[in-house]
């Protein structure tokens, strides 16, 4: 799974979930438009550490905002918590490993955290060749 993937699910996600409200991308500048409505979101960091020689940690941290800090629906966090808990990329599901719901500068926000595990899958070991041997003939000497 790539982080494209994965942010292309979470707006996917977003539009089902919410069809009367508007969602974007974030521009990253965090000063709304007063007459703005509706959704941002944004990865705000992926990063991939490694655990051991062949074991991995994929680790992505998104930002959604709601643009009008006046005029928040009540059962927004709760819906947010419910559409990204557990989003499906492209057939396999992901659940968040991390769930914020805070206010920044005035503006509400919601933070998500998606963690995997991966291996790093080995080359394939070459199989043994098969060994042909002939018979031959030894002559014996005398010294």
């Amino acid at each position: 799974m790539t982080t494209n993937q994965l942010t292309t699910a979470i707006a996917r996600i977003l539009s089902q979930r919410f069809t009367n409200i508007s969602i974007h991308p974030s521009t990253g500048n965090n000063n709304s438009n007063p007459d703005t409505k509706g959704l941002t979101y944004r990865l705000l960091s992926a990063q991939l550490t490694r655990e051991r020689s062949d074991r991995f940690v994929l680790s992505h941290a998104f930002e959604i905002r709601w643009l009008d800090p006046n005029d928040i629906p009540a059962t927004l966090p709760d819906e947010l918590f419910e559409a990204l808990e557990t989003i499906d990329v492209e057939g396999t599901s992901y659940r968040a490993t991390e769930m914020r719901w805070e206010t920044e500068n005035d503006t509400p926000r919601m933070l998500v955290y998606y963690t995997m595990r991966t291996t790093k899958v080995s080359e394939s070991a070459r199989t043994m060749q098969q060994l042909e041997q002939r018979p031959t003939a030894l002559k014996a000497t005398r010294e």
